[in-house]
């Protein structure tokens, strides 16, 4: 075993790479390629030189751009959860690193990296993959809403599932880092930047404010949303407003992670019904004492 200085790790993996014959074993939990042509074409002709290549790579439903790399390079993806380990062999030599095959990787960040090349070694190496690796493969990708929910625009997504659950066109755009949506009502979602909770507030009139806490007492767990207040002062046109206890990953939408934002749909559909239904109380109550 020999430490590799930083700036070496890559063009020793290059090496490696070109000096397959036999197979090429490519452990990198997330992948991207863009402006790092050299690495590309290197894989490319070690599949022309008939090398069996087997890519592992981070079953995550957020790593689909991971996936993606490979599998335009002519190589299907072997995906694996929870998979952090770097390391690149073949039957000379391996390499194993903190080097992910990342383009920001290679340009500028400090990694660290060994070589492996006696006999003993590799037989460990590969001993880590049949015993790790191979008996942790993931068999399918993540479902088509899972993949539909990591690639899609956050604003799009929720504009088809309030359109689809609310049974009419719901229209979602940002405004200063707000999503504004149109359902019926006007409707403001936002994650702040600091402790990253997630927001929903909707309009309500002077009346509806004035009807809200009697409203929401009478019906008190009754709704999973029913820690709903309101900003504004009584009589006049008001916010009812929830904000979540629980701190997202990201104040950016787009980047949450799918379980994350499943979670944001919910509590926006919810949200929205339960105040339509607040609503629709008031004016039925307000009909009633005429």
């Amino acid at each position: 075993m020999k430490i590799i200085p930083p700036y070496q790790i890559t063009s020793e993996i290059l090496n490696l790479i070109n000096e397959s014959e036999k197979y090429l074993i490519i452990v990198s939990p997330y992948v991207n390629f863009k402006n790092w042509d050299r690495i590309k074409i290197d894989i490319k002709n070690a599949l022309k030189r008939n090398v069996q290549i087997n890519f592992y790579t981070r079953f995550d439903n957020e790593n689909f751009k991971s996936w993606e790399e490979i599998e335009a390079l002519g190589i299907k993806p072997k995906l694996i959860k929870n998979l952090h380990a770097k390391l690149y062999f073949n039957e000379k030599s391996g390499i194993v690193t903190s080097m992910n095959l990342l383009t920001s990787s290679n340009l500028n960040a400090i990694e660290f990296g060994s070589i492996y090349n006696t006999e003993s070694e590799l037989t460990e190496l590969r001993g880590f993959v049949k015993k790790y690796l191979e008996s942790n493969l993931e068999k399918e990708k993540p479902n088509d809403e899972d993949l539909y929910l990591a690639k899609e625009k956050f604003d799009i997504v929720l504009s088809n599932f309030l359109s689809h659950h609310l049974e009419r066109y719901v229209s979602c755009r940002w405004n200063n880092g707000v999503l504004n949506v149109n359902a019926n009502n006007q409707y403001f979602m936002s994650i702040d930047k600091v402790k990253k909770l997630f927001s929903v507030s909707g309009i309500i009139s002077g009346y509806e404010n004035d009807s809200f806490g009697i409203f929401y007492s009478k019906n008190k767990g009754k709704f999973k949303t029913s820690d709903i207040f309101v900003q504004g002062e009584k009589g006049c046109m008001a916010s009812a407003v929830l904000l979540t206890k629980k701190s997202f990953t990201s104040s950016n939408f787009d980047f949450l992670s799918v379980f994350e934002k499943k979670e944001i749909l919910d509590i926006s559909l919810n949200f929205i019904r339960e105040l339509k239904s607040f609503k629709d109380d008031c004016y039925k109550n307000r009909k009633a004492s005429f």
